[in-house]
């Protein structure tokens, strides 16, 4: 395509208008051509024996005339003779240019643009003639060269420009000349006969082809550029159905006015009376304008838009761009440089699709086509190509489109990223699956055997990984011959790895079983009852171990089975331990009833003997007198010998005795579940005179022994809970830090201590119970509220007061609980109650 050549531009019925040549350029390209034709000479002698055996050589052949003069010579006129002279010359020059364009076995292309390569459409023509010609087996080298038309287009440039080809060009002439455009099929017109005599020429985007053309270049084909405008137009009416008016936009330049022409004679008689408008020549900004303002049933069809009346100009993309962001309507286009922005798209003349054709055409002159014999091609080389972000803007599905329709510009998909591979594989899979059903059909009978090993020995293997035990078999020798999933957990060895090595080596802590395996093979009976003890960091685990002879098949051997019981064990201990607390407490709840009984008669007596001994009862007086005394002698007598001391002393602990009774039963009574306001000072008070009666019957601890240090909120209020629950909980605490500080005390030296502390943050209650014993490592203080979880020795203790503690203040209380201890600086347990319960 040309957009603003100043020189006329040729219909089938205008002649070309040629700006006079002058004097001095016609000797210079007088001269040049002597030149060539004085190297094509010698080259034409050299290369007459490579011609006829080089396989990809033009293929020239003699003028009609020159073979009518050589089958009739009778018949042959001198002028007729002298144009079968003409013709051997010029067919001599012809073969001999086309013999130097090749070297070392490679054909020399040139590829003469009319606009400068930095024009996207120039770019697109040479990747695309360079991809289909350039690769090596193609045995072409490519030379591309710009005649940069549009910035300059005098007489003189032209000359200056065919002289400098005819020096880059002397001593290599091309084998074949590709242009792209009117322009540089016009200075060909003009210097084909003197720069490159006899080279076929092949050209693309040329919009106005005449006979001239032929008979100044013979060995001419091409591709046309020509527009779809009707069938763009039919295909916009079918998409936007309630159109009435189309709006053709092309700039006034000679190239603007005849697509304008050849639109508006396409586009006569269009279905539904649809009316087509041009717009005169304006300004951009006012044809811009004019776009905004177009009617809701139009639509616009592009063609082509270089520069405006006023002469402004950029380039065709930025100014079809810009054209379709101003209007409001749909915007269809007839080349694909204006598939841009907010184009639909069209049946488009594209420069990669008249490369393509002009490729081929390539290829097949390269190949001994003559250039000549190949039709010049003007249909079939537009295409229909929309884009998606326009589609989906105006609501067009792509089943509407035409038949053959491009869909560019699509968001990113997977699939239609790598459609060709997925394709493929899709392929590969069913074909695959189709022959692995094939043959397995064909092998079922013969493998059926065989698949239900296969299957028994996988249902093994997953019965014995999904057991919850170790497994592992043994042959006589002690060889491991089976090997689970949980063995290798224990172990860090897989089954590869373990299998056909021995016990010992694989699974030292099993070498003392090997006396079981020999009893069990040699008797064929079960040996059971073997408990294994293994250390677990600050814990031992307990494992249960099973011996089970194996004879199959003419094999023996044996199968190890070791279960971990941990758990199980510290429940049995738990409900051991539990079953113990439940019948000390009701023994307990019984020995404080019947206590109150005896203490009861205690108390009484003390009080009857020291009302017994007081002066002033007549009763009293009357007994001393007739024992010969009086009551002052007789209290003298008891005070002297500190009786009456011994009797507060017996009230006194009477009364304590009865006070801790008081409290056993309060804490042994089961709660009813309903908060109760109380005086937290008071529960941790009463839990801490628990506590001093609660020692280790094998004294290991004594509570009494600890310092107590107490800092309680002067301001605290009653806070609504669970009373026996929360002194379980505090009693848990305490039994703790009295534990831990009588198996370590503290470090410095300090006296044992446990500190309380009470303190109200806004709608909260936190209690604080610190000691300064050994404290805990990080490790210890991870789980310390995991249940029957504990550090102590076997037998001390379950691992369930903290986390029963855990459990009371935040699901019963809905409060929170936390520990702060490092190694050597004790702990500290801080549990909160909502003053507000739900």
């Amino acid at each position: 395509m040309n957009a603003a050549a100043p020189h006329v531009r040729r219909g089938p019925t205008l002649v070309p208008v040629r700006q006079p040549v002058p004097q001095p350029g016609r000797l210079l390209m007088f001269l040049f051509a002597c030149l060539l034709v004085c190297l094509a000479a010698p080259a034409a002698h050299a290369t007459d024996s490579a011609t006829e055996t080089t396989p990809h050589q033009f293929q020239t052949v003699p003028q009609a005339g020159a073979q009518t003069g050589m089958q009739d010579a009778a018949s042959t006129t001198p002028d007729a003779v002298a144009r079968s002279v003409t013709d051997s010359v010029v067919q001599t020059l012809a073969d001999a240019i086309a013999a130097r364009g090749v070297q070392d076995g490679r054909h020399l292309v040139l590829l003469l643009h009319s606009y400068e390569q930095g024009m996207g459409r120039v770019r697109e023509i040479t990747d695309t003639v360079e991809s289909m010609l350039a690769p090596m087996d193609n045995h072409i080298t490519l030379r591309v060269e710009n005649l940069d038309s549009k910035r300059v287009h005098t007489p003189e440039y032209l000359n200056a420009f065919a002289a400098v080809l005819a020096l880059k060009y002397a001593k290599r002439t091309p084998s074949l000349i590709l242009t792209s455009d009117d322009d540089a099929l016009d200075f060909l017109e003009a210097h084909h006969a003197a720069l490159f005599p006899g080279v076929p020429v092949l050209f693309c985007g040329v919009n106005h082809f005449h006979d001239n053309l032929v008979a100044a270049m013979p060995r001419l084909s091409g591709v046309l550029s020509t527009f779809s405008a009707r069938e763009t137009a039919l295909a916009m009416l079918g998409m936007h159905p309630g159109t009435r008016h189309i709006y053709l936009v092309n700039d006034h330049t000679e190239t603007g006015r005849a697509v304008a022409r050849d639109m508006s004679r396409q586009l006569a008689g269009l279905p539904g009376g649809v009316q087509v408008h041009e717009f005169p020549p304006l300004a951009f900004d006012d044809l811009l304008s004019r776009l905004a303002t177009l009617p809701p049933d139009a639509a616009v069809l592009l063609g082509v838009y270089f520069a405006d009346s006023a002469g402004y100009a950029t380039t065709f993309e930025d100014m079809g761009e810009r054209i379709a962001a101003a209007t409001r309507v749909p915007v269809h286009c007839l080349v694909d440089f204006n598939l841009r922005g907010a184009t639909v798209g069209g049946k488009v003349s594209g420069a990669a699709f008249q490369a393509e054709a002009l490729g081929r055409m390539a290829l097949r002159v390269i190949s001994g086509t003559r250039a000549q014999d190949i039709p010049v091609q003007a249909e079939g080389v537009n295409r229909y190509v929309y884009r998606a972000p326009a589609l989906e803007r105006w609501g067009i599905s792509e089943s509407s489109l035409p038949e053959g329709s491009t869909v560019i510009d699509r968001p990113f998909s997977l699939y239609r990223a790598y459609r060709t591979q997925i394709n493929m594989l899709i392929l590969f899979v069913v074909s695959l699956a189709s022959t692995i059903a094939v043959l397995v059909y064909m092998m079922r009978r013969r493998a059926a055997s065989e698949r239900q090993l296969r299957r028994l020995r996988n249902l093994l293997a997953n019965t014995l990984d999904s057991m919850p035990s170790v497994i592992v078999g043994v042959s006589p020798e002690g060889l491991v011959t089976h090997w689970n999933r949980h063995a290798a957990e224990a172990t860090g060895q897989e089954a590869h790895e373990a299998l056909g090595r021995p016990l010992d080596e694989v699974f030292p802590r099993l070498e003392k079983l090997k006396p079981l395996v020999f009893e069990a093979l040699e008797d064929g009976l079960v040996r059971d009852g073997q408990r294994l003890l293994r250390p677990d960091g600050d814990m031992v685990r307990y494992e249960d171990v099973t011996v089970f002879p194996l004879m199959a098949n003419g094999t023996q051997g044996a199968v190890i089975r070791v279960d971990d019981v941990t758990e199980r064990e510290r429940i049995r201990e738990m409900m051991i331990q539990t079953e113990k607390m439940l019948t000390v407490g009701g023994l307990a709840a019984g020995m404080a009833h019947e206590i109150n009984n005896p203490l009861g008669g205690i108390l009484q007596a003390v009080q009857n003997m020291r009302r017994r001994v007081e002066t002033g009862r007549p009763d009293n007086e009357s007994a001393a007198h007739e024992a010969g005394l009086t009551m002052d002698q007789v209290r003298g007598y008891l005070e002297r010998r500190e009786i009456l001391r011994m009797l507060d002393d017996i009230a006194a602990s009477g009364a304590r005795a009865a006070h801790i009774v008081a409290n056993m039963l309060d804490f042994s009574r089961r709660a009813d579940g309903a908060f109760v306001a109380q005086d937290l000072h008071r529960l941790i008070e009463n839990t801490l005179e628990l506590a001093a009666n609660d020692y280790d019957l094998k004294k290991l601890y004594d509570f009494r022994t600890l310092r107590i240090v107490r800092h309680y909120s002067p301001m605290l209020p009653p806070v609504p809970c669970l009373p026996t629950e929360v002194e379980q909980v505090l009693l848990n605490l305490f039994k703790n830090a009295a534990q831990a500080l009588a198996t370590t005390p503290p470090p410095d030296g300090a006296p044992p201590t446990l500190t309380i502390r009470t303190e109200r943050h806004h709608d909260l209650v936190a209690v604080t119970v610190s000691d300064n014993g050994p404290g805990m490592t990080p490790e210890v203080r991870a789980r310390v509220f995991d249940p029957f979880y504990t550090t102590k020795p076997p037998g001390e203790g379950t691992g369930l007061g903290l986390s029963v503690s855990y459990f009371l203040i935040t699901h019963n209380h809905g409060g929170s609980f936390a520990l702060h201890s490092e190694p050597g600086k004790g702990a500290h347990f801080t549990f909160t109650l909502p003053l507000r319960q739900r």
